[in-house]
């Protein structure tokens, strides 16, 4: 009877924390979570934008050679290396021409995949929106002006939204995506986001240090509903899908299925490849859309590049990766080696998907697009 009571207290606890859900699900994220969450949907509209096809074979997947893992190997080709490193798509377009394109088996051109961190940049680019619309008076508004519901919490008013896009906000976070009750699971896991960022605490003032959280990037979206009177989702459709004629409709996971649903902006937008690149050629073509001024030249700028002000990183600025500096380099990154890359030098955008490679550092991909780069 003991036994029994003990684990009927167990599994109470593991499903108030969401550890049940996660071992259920397989216990890390995968590309296939989304279909156990609810969802919006973002709609696209006519026209598309489609980038042009090569008129010719580069034949870029015998040609470029890339040193692998394994350190006593020698050069393998890029289809080899893709489906070594359990590569699901790979992209390459440069100068609006897609070069090369990758599809492991059980997916192609149509397949959805799902973003996690990699759709950060997506937030900061609505903020930045917002700002250019005046919804936002400036990046250095305290955070609690437009959230005035944790005023009450002490040294939060102190927070900017700047504090947030650069992750210099001193929240208490803990985030590991396989530990299944890390703040970072309870957010991807859980059904009440709204209630478990009020819960968080701070570990220190704002400006002290550079801590990555994605509590960060879901702050962000609750201002983004609060200045724009809507959805996170609609907010994207509006401002980002339909102005730049993406290819199909996304949809973007939610905690829970009634009117307190929030999106979990920190990661799960489920749109084609393709479409992920053209929001890389929006930044590389310095926030104009064939005409149309997204986002801000100054936006694009400043988030593409350092800014080491209040202890943050000189290599990460408004949820954008940076470097190497010599190229004006930058990239959205993901968990499992998900890769929104821009090389301005040479007009090049490198889109990649994975599921289950998860050892490799964001250095080890940065020298490996290089390494494709410089053979183009």
């Amino acid at each position: 009877m003991q036994k029994f009571i003990l684990l009927l207290l167990v599994y109470s606890f593991c499903t108030s924390c969401n550890v049940y859900k996660s071992l259920r699900f397989g216990g890390i994220p995968s590309q296939a979570d989304y279909k156990h969450f609810p969802q919006r949907i973002v709609s696209n509209e006519s026209p598309v934008f489609n980038f042009f096809e090569a008129n010719k074979d580069y034949e870029l997947s015998e040609k470029i050679g890339v040193i692998n893992r394994d350190l006593n190997s020698t050069n393998i080709s890029l289809d080899s290396f893709a489906t070594i490193h359990k590569t699901n798509a790979l992209l390459i377009i440069r100068n609006d021409t897609i070069l090369y394109e990758n599809y492991s088996k059980g997916f192609n051109e149509t397949s959805v995949f799902s973003s996690f961190s990699m759709v950060k940049p997506f937030i900061s680019t609505l903020i930045g929106i917002a700002i250019d619309e005046g919804k936002i008076k400036s990046e250095n508004d305290f955070m609690v002006t437009y959230l005035p519901e944790f005023r009450a919490k002490l040294g939060w008013e102190k927070i900017t939204i700047k504090n947030l896009l650069q992750h210099t906000s001193g929240i208490k976070f803990s985030d590991g995506f396989l530990n299944p009750i890390s703040d970072n699971a309870e957010f991807y896991w859980g059904n009440n986001v709204r209630a478990e960022l009020m819960d968080l605490k701070l570990e220190c003032l704002p400006n002290v240090k550079f801590k990555y959280s994605s509590a960060n990037t879901l702050l962000l979206g609750l201002i983004i509903e609060k200045v724009t009177g809507g959805t996170i989702s609609k907010n994207l459709e509006n401002k980002i899908w339909k102005p730049l004629g993406m290819e199909a409709t996304a949809t973007w996971s939610l905690d829970r299925n009634d009117n307190k649903a929030i999106e979990k902006a920190f990661c799960c937008l489920q749109a084609r490849a393709i479409d992920f690149a053209k929001f890389g050629r929006l930044y590389l073509n310095n926030g104009n859309w064939n005409g149309h001024q997204i986002i801000s030249k100054q936006w694009v700028y400043n988030s593409t590049h350092s800014d080491a002000a209040g202890n943050n990183k000189h290599f990460y600025n408004n949820n954008w990766g940076i470097g190497p500096l010599k190229y004006g380099s930058y990239f959205a990154v993901g968990l499992y080696g998900q890769y929104l890359y821009v090389y301005p030098e040479k007009n090049i955008i490198i889109v990649r998907f994975g599921n289950t490679d998860t050892s490799y550092h964001p250095n080890y991909w940065q020298n490996i697009f290089l390494q494709i780069i410089d053979q183009m």
